[in-house]
């Protein structure tokens, strides 16, 4: 057995990576923003251009795969999506969102690139493959801006998803894999950036980082 799967084998590990999770957002050792690039799958038959799917350069025959979702045959494409926490769509200046949107209550709240605006409405529901597990998303609003947090991290707003880490995700009761989907739920929840206003902050505070990130993700055991 690998040492991903000795640690995913300790009872504790989902619950290490959500008291992370909170540790990261509460201390004020670091500035922590909550941020993973990645992609949802839309359900149905694809009709709208192929520049909005993900990786439609390099892998056209994404579009429209054939995949059992909850146990029924469905076409999914993907879509980039950049998932973001509410302190890190405050610095980006997105203001789509209440408080109450990032609390789980049956849909996923959705902000739509503006390629999207001549196919979907406000309020229209999208059926999504999100983490290998079916959700209704709900569009909330478009952006036609280009997002950048730094260098390194940048959103395209033409064809990008935007949807925001949830609480209360274990309300919903049909997850097909639901240990497999907290798993890779609470490990994207965990990978952001980690703000130091200058290389002074970073050398101080680098190793208590990294020392507590192993151990509330159970490398040791804790």
């Amino acid at each position: 057995m690998d040492e991903l799967a000795e640690r995913r084998e300790n009872p504790l590990f989902i619950d290490n990576l959500q008291k992370f999770n909170v540790e990261l957002n509460s201390t004020d050792t670091v500035d922590f923003y909550n941020m993973k690039h990645a992609y949802v799958d839309f359900i149905g038959k694809w009709n709208k251009p192929e520049d909005l799917t993900y990786g439609y350069k390099d892998k056209p025959d994404l579009i429209d795969k054939k995949m059992l979702v909850n146990k029924k045959l469905e076409y999914i494409t993907p879509v980039d999506a950049f998932i973001l926490n509410q302190k890190t769509m405050q610095k980006l200046g997105l203001d789509y969102l209440s408080d109450q949107d990032f609390i789980y209550n049956g849909e996923f709240p959705m902000v739509l690139g503006y390629g999207f605006k001549e196919y979907y409405n406000i309020g229209d529901t999208i059926p999504i493959r999100y983490s290998g597990e079916r959700f209704n998303g709900k569009v909330v609003g478009f952006y036609d801006k280009y997002l950048v947090l730094d260098e390194f991290s940048h959103c395209d707003s033409y064809s990008t998803v935007i949807i925001p880490y949830m609480d209360n995700l274990e309300s919903k009761d049909d997850y097909e894999n639901r240990e497999e989907f907290f798993y890779t739920y609470n490990t994207f929840r965990n990978s952001g950036y980690i703000y130091f206003p200058n290389t002074v902050d970073y050398e101080k505070n680098k190793d208590e980082v990294k020392n507590s990130s192993k151990i509330q993700s159970g490398l040791y055991g804790a």
